[in-house]
């Protein structure tokens, strides 16, 4: 099969990713969403001048409040094809978050910005903050090189201490964060870090780390590493303030950790507290100056030291700000997004349910639908908990007929036509086709509706009894009766309708199932506690990231809603903590291996063996292959990269460069 886009780099042994000379481009191939017909030889932005600079920053330069640009510049500034055309400065991107909780929007759009980035196609890792990254001695050790004369947003130079600082002041200190295992061997040995000069670091590891910069581009991960400022935030750290103590109670905090945590959050780019200080220095193309928290909008401008540059050396970002509009529901953002409101979104009110209604719109509200390739692989994931409390239910769940009987039981294609606006078509939890993962006969196992042919396959699993309301009896006799849990309203509207539906499906063989909506965080913390019987969600993993978040092929951590406790035995985590069975074990330790593997093919293969496995086992109940998605986009609206993955680990659409985001005049 020719090789997927979506599936991810072919490296060398000793790979090297570098970037010589300020001649080189990030170049960002692919369709762009123009937001309407234009004339592509008129000239950009409707003809205005460009100079090297925002007007805004020239004024402050000629004011002396700035540095001239090629001093706020580093030497190798990153040059940005733009997906369409060369814009102009000016104008904001207006857009909106759902409640102060919705900081996924905001680390999305406003920062991305990490050493590697993925390739806006979602094919590679490529540079970014980084100007250079070597992988060595097979993979023990990654040398990076920064941008020299590179600065943070208030003018500080970045250098390798920020890096350092961020290492081993931060991650590697247990009270703060303590090191991922990304940043580990698969035997749990931590990196060392090296500082080689002021623009140079060295990541070493005692066996081989092949997924190392696969993880600088992710924001949970690659964040870690570029959201320190040490200039600034060694005042709050009982290492390099002795007096620390006196900020503490100043600021009315419990301790150090608590003063520092609240300058700059926890878990950096998700944390609402690092958008809630517009005092911490930034790297991104734009700062916090209203704070999340504050009011009904959270604004973020420009950055003067922004480090990237247009093919004309023009710096960027084009736009000036980003505004995001703070609103209680989904119906008051769908409202603004019909309205015109919104510039460019692609979040919450982007459903199929949805979708005619802004089509309805689209004249009045001057906006277009831009493409989207959905790297989900499933729109609803029925996950019994295999690891239940209960042993005889734990019994049932983990009975392969069971399970395959449950399946035969649904009819998918009812589903499609009934919650899904006739889009999709009936999938397991199994890679997509646009993967080189893809196996049809994997996706397709199972997936015909046939009443008949599931119970078969559940009185062959051993409960043909039943009680005198036609229900199926567990071995000890009572009624085989458990409950889905569904999070409403969560990010998946449709998953109550998919759910009532599978209720129907599994009482008419003679399952007594019933749903069990709730809050999304008391979901979570039913799953996480293993309180759950079983849970619906969606299914990521359906491209390249299924190799980087396997949750769905085997329980890689606590988002694995079918086996957290095999999960927590997995990463030594804490309680509930549970020995995995026989083939999750092989599952897990050949993910170990893949960790380990330098080599881009070995670590396909080494996949392709974990996939074999959740095919055989069939762990997991999948019902719809989410069809391409949409987002809106405001007509003058420009450099909208399409069809743009949408995926848990491409954070959408922070690599498709907003940066390089104008409107056309």
């Amino acid at each position: 099969m020719t090789r997927g886009p979506w599936l991810g780099p072919r490296y060398t042994r000793r790979h090297v990713l570098q970037l010589g000379g300020a001649a080189a481009l990030l170049t960002m191939a692919g369709s762009a969403c123009s937001g309407g017909s234009g004339d592509d030889d008129a000239p950009a932005g409707g003809g205005a001048e460009k100079g090297p600079e925002a007007p805004s920053l020239a004024e402050r330069v000629a004011a002396g409040e700035l540095p001239p640009v090629e001093e706020r510049l580093p030497a190798n500034p990153l040059v940005v094809e733009p997906v369409d055309s060369i814009g102009t400065y000016g104008g904001d991107w207006k857009t909106a978050l759902l409640g102060p909780g919705d900081v996924a929007w905001l680390a999305r759009t406003g920062g991305y910005e990490l050493l590697m980035h993925w390739s806006i196609d979602f094919t590679e890792p490529v540079l970014n903050i980084a100007e250079s990254v070597e992988q060595e001695d097979g993979g023990r050790a990654y040398t990076i090189g920064l941008r020299q004369g590179m600065k943070w947003s208030d003018g500080t130079p970045f250098t390798a201490d920020d890096i350092v600082f961020a290492y081993t002041d931060v991650i590697a200190n247990e009270q703060l964060l303590g090191v991922p295992r990304w940043l580990t061997t698969v035997s749990g040995q931590p990196a060392t870090i090296e500082k080689v000069d002021e623009v140079t670091v060295r990541f070493t590891f005692a066996e081989p780390q092949g997924l190392f910069m696969h993880n600088l581009c992710m924001p949970d991960e690659g964040g870690l590493l570029t959201s320190y400022p040490r200039h600034y935030l060694e005042q709050f750290h009982q290492t390099y303030n002795p007096d620390v103590a006196s900020l503490v109670a100043a600021e009315g905090k419990a301790d150090w950790v608590e003063l520092f945590s609240s300058k700059v959050g926890f878990s950096i780019l998700l944390d609402a507290g690092f958008w809630q200080n517009p005092e911490l220095p930034r790297l991104g193309a734009w700062t916090v100056t209203t704070p999340l928290g504050t009011g009904e909008q959270v604004v973020l401008e420009r950055n003067p030291y922004y480090f990237k540059t247009d093919p004309d050396g023009s710096q960027l970002p084009y736009l000036d700000r980003v505004v995001y509009n703070v609103v209680s529901d989904e119906e008051l953002m769908l409202l603004q997004a019909t309205n015109g409101e919104l510039d460019m979104h692609m979040r919450h009110i982007n459903s199929l349910t949805n979708k005619p209604v802004l089509a309805n719109s689209r004249e009045d509200g001057d906006y277009d639908f831009f493409d989207i390739v959905d790297g989900k692989m499933n729109q609803a994931v029925m996950a019994l908990n295999l690891v239940h409390q209960d042993p005889v239910l734990r019994e049932v769940f983990q009975n392969k007929d069971f399970r395959i009987g449950l399946s035969h039981a649904i009819d998918r294609q009812e589903m499609i036509d009934a919650v899904f606006q006739q889009q999709g078509e009936p999938w397991q939890v199994a890679p997509r086709e646009e993967s080189d993962f893809y196996d049809e006969e994997f996706a397709k196992q199972y997936t015909e509706y046939d009443v008949d042919l599931a119970n078969e396959h559940l009185d062959r699993a051993g409960y043909s009894q039943r009680d005198g309301d036609g229900y199926r009896l567990r071995p000890d006799g009572n009624r085989i009766s458990f409950a889905l849990d569904v999070a409403t309203p969560s990010l998946f509207p449709f998953h109550p309708d998919a759910t009532e539906l599978v209720v129907g499906y599994w009482q008419e063989v003679g399952i007594d199932v019933r749903m069990n909506p709730m809050d999304r965080s008391l979901f979570i913390e039913r799953r996480e506690a293993n309180i759950h019987d079983a849970a619906v969600w969606v299914g990521d993993g359906g491209l390249l990231d299924g190799l980087l978040d396997p949750r769905y092929y085997f329980p890689s951590h606590t988002g694995s809603n079918w086996g957290v406790p095999w999960a927590n035995w997995y990463n030594n985590a804490g309680d509930p903590r549970e020995e995995p069975l026989p083939r999750i074990q092989e599952q897990m330790d050949l993910f170990d291996q893949l960790r380990a593997t330098a080599d881009d093919d070995a670590r396909i293969e080494i996949f392709r063996q974990i996939l074999a496995i959740s095919k055989e086992e069939f762990w997991l109940i999948g019902t719809v292959l989410p069809m391409g998605g949409y987002g809106i986009v405001k007509n003058s609206f420009r450099n909208v990269y399409e069809p743009m993955p949408v995926s848990a680990v491409y954070p959408e659409p922070g690599p498709s460069r907003p940066e390089q985001y104008f409107h056309a005049s």
